[in-house]
């Protein structure tokens, strides 16, 4: 950062300061005060060795270890002087008064029992919660009124603080404002920044004010400041007003609102950003609103949550939000929902906008009445009947630029009833034949040249029916003990579904929206999907020890009986297969904190593996909860005649002390084996101290450009400053 720049930002800093750095939170500077006067007795004490040098009638003279108590107040010092008639207290050498939570310390202090009022000097004062001052004089003018002069107040150690702020002078009002003048910051003993004058809040509760400003340096938009105005709207209520300002001229201004009117809502929150950009001339902006309410009429539940972006590439680089670079689609929805042990209805309007570089593909429920059944006994009979049923608006189109244009309009009307049959079997061995009808209307139809003919209604109807088989299920129990484990369980679980699906006529003239339109079932009329699935379980040690499952291997694979399922050819020419691939998945949880997951695929035309991934995920426990491994490794094989279309890459997310607990380190890679070549880095290191903490992050990323179609490099980084008790200064 330039020097001019970090001086205009220190200065910056130090006018917002931390006036309002505990705006959103209960504050951590403040005078306590004590009850309010009401009279009682004083109780002195000379302790052994000490001596009454006079007493008269009105006052007395007491040296050696003198011990005064009143109400709430704890006095003691070397001398003292006490006026028994006006309760003024004079104390001399190792003045100490405890009051509450606070604790000050003095060469000599005036000071009255009754008001609680006084003049303390060469004084160190500790207030709740850890923070220290000191000062040549410290003046207690009313129950809710100081005044300090030529004083410091740290979080860290009086004697030797590793940061503190010096005051000239200084007015704190108890639950208001601490109105601070020729200020000066110093870590250690170098002054870092100066302000003529601060204003701190003192309030219990939250009060409006700056924030701490934010410094990003950036590759494309140069160095930017951001700041706050902090707004309490009662005790429910609050916004936060934000602008931002870059080198490079991008201007911008936000909002954040948040609220909890009463207990039934359980979120309330509204952000909105607008930003000027200077490559393109235009204003981009960004949104997003959630609410959630329950108890609504009717015994109804009440979500809201929907979000927008004028320009996601924009903003992917603009804001410090690594999420954005994964996103590939922006969902907003609203719904009302009512469950019961057998039913739910649910009233939802959904928008889902999937990206394709500059251009959207939307997909709109504009609303849809969703009712379902969850299975029930009919009539005492080993039948149980579910049923899901649905009636839609729904709507589709593209936005390329400003231009939105609509493909298709239209409604749509779906039942789904299904009968299932629970058998009577041994413990070993489960069979659920399963029946399913599904009747569904469109008001409108795709003709055979692609487009959608709104004069062409279409009902689709289809029957299926399955039968599932679990089992001939084994089992073998191993009484050895092993790794945290008492005895285990093998079990050898096959299972077989067989699958019968009536003709499904015009299915290539029905409209695509979703499941309801393109099903989760075989297309096939005839096919059977098996699975050999083996599971080890553990009994823990100990009187309350669980029995969980550590270890787990399963192969599936699915075969068509009558016509070869389509789409499973791998190169031109090819005839489409009956088998689909051999998939393998692997499960190991040997500890709480360590999972293994690994999944096959192998194809039975190409006769090698066409898909692998391995997950492993360690997490500390105890003292050592603050450690974590993740690995993830995947890979996508080439196919015969087919000289594209493999992939490999790993992501590594890792984070340890290094030093002592003092030094902490943080690391996320996501690296191309293919193209060998990092598509994100981010190193976190740290640095925490008794009162203060420093954070250092660089991340350096791959952005996709939806003009050129290439991804692109850009980073940035970060130092953040935590003081105790103080806050947070971050420079990103």
């Amino acid at each position: 950062m330039r020097p001019r720049m970090r001086r205009i930002a220190l200065c910056l800093f130090l006018l917002a300061a931390t006036a309002t750095a505990y705006s959103q939170e209960r504050p951590k500077f403040s005078f306590m005060p004590g009850p309010k006067p009401g009279g009682g007795e004083v109780k002195i004490t000379v302790m052994p060795g000490g001596t009454v040098e006079a007493q008269k009638d009105e006052y007395s003279i007491l040296t050696g270890d003198v011990r005064i108590e009143y109400q709430d107040i704890k006095m003691r010092a070397d001398k003292v002087t006490y006026n028994q008639k006006t309760k003024d207290v004079t104390g001399e050498g190792n003045v100490i008064i405890d009051q509450g939570p606070t604790r000050m310390t003095a060469t000599q202090a005036i000071y009255n029992l009754d008001t609680k009022t006084g003049t303390f000097f060469n004084a160190t004062a500790i207030m709740d919660p850890s923070m220290y001052f000191s000062g040549d004089r410290i003046e207690k003018i009313d129950a809710d009124t100081y005044r300090m002069s030529n004083g410091i107040f740290t979080s860290c150690d009086l004697d030797r603080p590793a940061w503190s702020f010096h005051v000239g002078s200084a007015d704190v009002t108890v639950d208001d404002y601490a109105h601070l003048r020729n200020i000066s910051f110093r870590a250690r003993n170098i002054p870092v920044f100066y302000a003529p004058r601060m204003v701190w809040p003192t309030k219990r509760e939250r009060s409006q004010g700056l924030l701490i400003p934010r410094v990003r340096v950036t590759r494309n938009f140069g160095v930017r400041l951001e700041n706050g105005y902090f707004l309490p709207v009662g005790d429910s209520a609050d916004a936060t007003v934000y602008a931002d300002v870059s080198s490079n001229g991008y201007y911008g201004a936000g909002v954040e609102a948040r609220y909890v009117p009463s207990e039934n809502v359980k979120i309330g929150d509204f952000r909105a950003h607008m930003v000027n950009n200077v490559e393109e001339k235009q204003i981009e902006w960004k949104y997003q609103y959630r609410h959630a309410q329950e108890n609504l009429p009717g015994g109804f539940r009440g979500v809201v949550d929907v979000q927008d972006y004028s320009n996601l590439d924009f903003f992917r680089q603009y804001d410090h939000d690594p999420t954005l670079q994964t996103i590939s689609n922006i969902y907003s929805s609203a719904y009302i929902t009512k469950n019961r042990p057998t039913y739910s209805l649910n009233v939802l309007t959904d928008r889902r906008d999937i990206i394709f570089g500059d251009t959207r593909q939307r997909y709109e429920q504009l609303p849809s009445l969703q009712f379902r059944m969850y299975p029930q006994r009919i009539l005492g009979t080993p039948f149980y009947f579910a049923m899901e049923s649905s009636s839609s608006r729904l709507r589709t189109g593209a936005i390329a630029g400003n231009v939105r244009t609509i493909s298709a309009d239209y409604y749509r009307a779906d039942l789904f009833p299904t009968v299932s049959l629970q058998l009577r079997t041994p413990p070993w061995l489960s069979i659920k034949p399963q029946v399913s009808l599904r009747e569904t209307y469109y008001s409108a139809s795709r003709a055979t040249d692609g487009k959608v003919d709104d004069e062409d209604p279409l009902t689709r109807f289809y029957a299926q029916g399955q039968v599932e088989t679990v089992g001939p299920s084994f089992s073998r129990v191993y009484n050895r003990a092993a790794g945290g484990f008492s005895k285990f369980k093998h079990v050898i679980e096959p299972r077989v579904r067989y699958v019968y699906t009536t003709n499904v006529e015009d299915q290539n003239e029905i409209i695509r929206f979703d499941l309801v339109d393109s099903p989760a079932l075989p297309i096939v009329q005839h096919s059977v999907e098996y699975s050999l699935t083996q599971r080890l379980i553990g009994k823990e040690t100990g009187p309350n020890g669980n029995a969980r499952e550590v270890l787990s291997f399963a192969l599936r694979q699915s075969v068509a009986l009558s016509d070869p399922f389509p789409g499973t050819t791998v190169f031109p020419g090819m005839k489409e297969q009956k088998f689909t691939p051999l998939t393998a998945s692997l499960r190991f949880n040997p500890y709480q904190s360590i999972t293994v997951d690994a999944n096959a695929a192998y194809g039975n035309v190409s006769h090698q593996l066409d898909q692998l991934s391995l997950s492993t995920n360690l997490v500390g426990t105890g003292k050592r909860a603050d450690k974590y491994l993740g690995l993830t490794y995947f890979a996508t094989f080439k196919q015969p005649a087919n000289p594209t279309g493999d992939s490999a890459g790993i992501r590594i997310n890792t984070g340890s002390p290094v030093w002592h607990e003092r030094i902490r380190a943080d690391v996320q890679l996501n690296y191309n084996i293919k193209e060998k070549r990092f598509l994100e880095q981010r190193y976190v290191a740290g640095w925490t101290g008794s009162c203060y903490g420093i954070g250092l992050e660089y991340r350096r990323y791959e952005v996709f450009k939806s003009a050129t179609g290439k991804l692109e490099t850009d980073w940035n980084y970060g130092i953040a400053i935590t003081l105790k008790n103080v806050g947070t200064i971050p420079l990103h």
